[in-house]
């Protein structure tokens, strides 16, 4: 008797702990999924200066980003067909720097910049597209003359973010996404050409537009742009003439 209950209680004992067993290789399993999912790749390694300097977190998102995807998620974006902001450049060389402000208006067809010159005085320029119109200051007549290639990013001596769609994937070496300054974007870093100039720019996942950039050769920053905001209720007036008229 004393046997048979002995036998039952090793019996109840394999089975109790084959029970726990399984349990164990489920608990494992569930947390190596979860694991799976949260461990995110660091990728700020490869951009300028590491995470630190570029003021910038991880970011949330429902599409994976990687240099051979970036141009794909790129292609989608548009940028919003009025808007108004004012983007900062500075232009760093041996020895000094400038920093320009240029205040950008667009409603489509229409863009109109207002560029600081290194004479203090300020450009106005305004364009359709086909035709460009430029004066200086108060100045009531202006010089007319085809856009040709004029292109709103050019006079503002802005990369545009389409141009990443022309770059062999191979100049691509690195594109995750990253707050940059509390701006959810999407980062990209080119590869240093051969005269050593690489650029990493920031282009807003909300607005499409670049906000930020930075060009540096052999290291050395030569270029910063960024824009941090964007107003979308855009005056009519500012599409019109010195005169008070529409460019027609």
């Amino acid at each position: 008797m004393c046997a048979l209950k002995k036998h039952r209680f090793t019996l109840i004992a394999m089975g109790f702990c084959i029970l726990i067993l399984l349990l164990l290789i489920l608990f494992i399993r569930g947390t190596s999924r979860q694991r799976s999912h949260m461990e995110l790749p660091d990728d700020s390694a490869a951009l300028p200066g590491g995470e630190e300097e570029l003021d910038s977190s991880a970011s949330l998102s429902i599409v994976e980003i990687t240099p051979e995807t970036v141009q794909q998620a790129v292609a989608t974006m548009t940028r919003p067909a009025a808007y108004v902001r004012t983007v900062r450049i500075t232009t760093h060389w041996s020895g000094g720097s400038r920093t320009v402000d240029v205040q950008t208006a667009v409603r489509e067809p229409y863009t109109r910049m207002d560029v600081q010159t290194a004479g203090g005085s300020t450009r106005h320029l305004l364009t359709d597209g086909e035709r460009t119109c430029i004066w200086y200051d108060e100045e009531r007549e202006w010089a007319e003359f085809p856009s040709g290639d004029f292109t709103e990013d050019e006079e503002q001596r802005i990369l545009t973010y389409e141009d990443l769609l022309e770059l062999p994937t191979e100049e691509i070496v690195a594109a995750v996404y990253r707050d940059y300054k509390d701006l959810s974007c999407i980062c990209v870093l080119t590869a240093a050409d051969k005269e050593g100039y690489d650029t990493a720019y920031w282009i807003s996942v909300d607005t499409g537009l670049l906000v930020a950039a930075i060009t540096r050769q052999d290291g050395e920053t030569v270029y910063e742009m960024e824009s941090l905001t964007m107003d979308t209720a855009v005056d009519e007036s500012r599409f019109l003439l010195p005169d008070g008229s529409a460019l027609a």
